[in-house]
């Protein structure tokens, strides 16, 4: 009788294991975390689901690759008074906060901004949030001001669902040594201006007033840093080094100057340089900074 009774008592704990398995699975689930028809009334989904891991992510979208996303969810709702306007929204979840918080800042694009626990950013288009490990972002084609408050509502009922379930890692110090007053931006994959980058750190300032983008980039060694400065200056950069600093500069198609440098495991530059005498300046105020981490 007695073995009867253990038996069954490990046959209870085994299930009850196996229920909250399951459950804390599905509450991570970022599926979960989309908005109910319940949560947006005069609201209806239009689609189902779409799913999407990090190793098949391009077939939702292919510049999303490469970006360290472990998890996506999307969903189209459409107003019922008018099915013509759509609102998309994506529930995303990263393998690192860094990462999250780079999405978002790509997103947002250049401005004065400082970095919080929560951030948001958003324009009669466009509603974007990171917290932790998440991004969410809703989006809309149609041009009507007035969905402003909808794409806003849309995007902070995902964060009731996340709740406390998200990485709480503080993002580097390293990440603010070039900051002035406008924001930071970190791009995990390559730029537009130097498409072979990657974890690229980049801000504006304004100097002469006039303004300016900087960046860096740190590399395992300066054989790595120096194989991607190489790959990133084919194109008509002038050329010359001085104190182991490999610099190229150029005209851009705006008339300014672009520059990037290579020292030790550092890859660092701008664009936007006015004037040529300029460009000495700005190199060694970035120098200064990457020398003080």
């Amino acid at each position: 009788m007695k073995i009867k009774i253990l038996s069954l008592l490990i046959t209870v704990i085994a299930i009850t294991g196996m229920s909250c398995s399951l459950f804390q699975t599905e509450v991570d689930d970022a599926d979960n975390f989309l908005p109910r028809e319940t949560d947006v009334p005069g609201w209806t989904r239009s689609n189902s689901v779409s799913s999407y891991t990090g190793r098949n992510i391009k077939k939702y979208n292919k510049d999303y690759t490469g970006l360290g996303i472990t998890r996506l969810s999307s969903g189209v709702y459409e107003s019922i008074d008018n099915s013509g306007i759509k609102i998309k929204i994506e529930v995303i979840r990263f393998d690192s906060v860094l990462n999250a918080y780079g999405f978002y800042s790509v997103k947002r694009g250049p401005g004065i901004f400082d970095i919080g626990e929560t951030n948001e950013f958003s324009t009669d288009r466009l509603s974007i949030l990171h917290i932790g490990n998440y991004v969410v972002c809703s989006r809309t084609d149609n041009e009507d001001p007035s969905l402003k408050g909808e794409l806003n509502t849309f995007s902070k009922i995902p964060f009731d669902y996340i709740g406390d379930n998200y990485m709480k890692n503080k993002l580097p110090e390293s990440l603010n040594i070039l900051k002035d007053n406008y924001g930071i931006i970190y791009s995990a994959a390559g730029h537009s201006k130097f498409p072979f980058l990657e974890k690229t750190v980049s801000t504006q300032w304004k100097r002469n007033n006039s303004l300016i983008n900087v960046f860096y980039a740190e590399y395992k060694s300066f054989y790595d840093a120096y194989g991607v400065f190489k790959k990133n200056i084919v194109d008509n950069y002038i050329v010359s080094s001085s104190d182991e600093i490999y610099t190229a500069f150029k005209k851009d198609d705006d008339g300014r100057y672009i520059f990037i440098s290579v020292k030790d495991r550092w890859i660092f530059g701008g664009w936007g340089v006015q004037e040529y005498n300029d460009i000495n300046k700005i190199h060694s105020e970035i120098l200064n900074r990457i020398n003080g981490i």
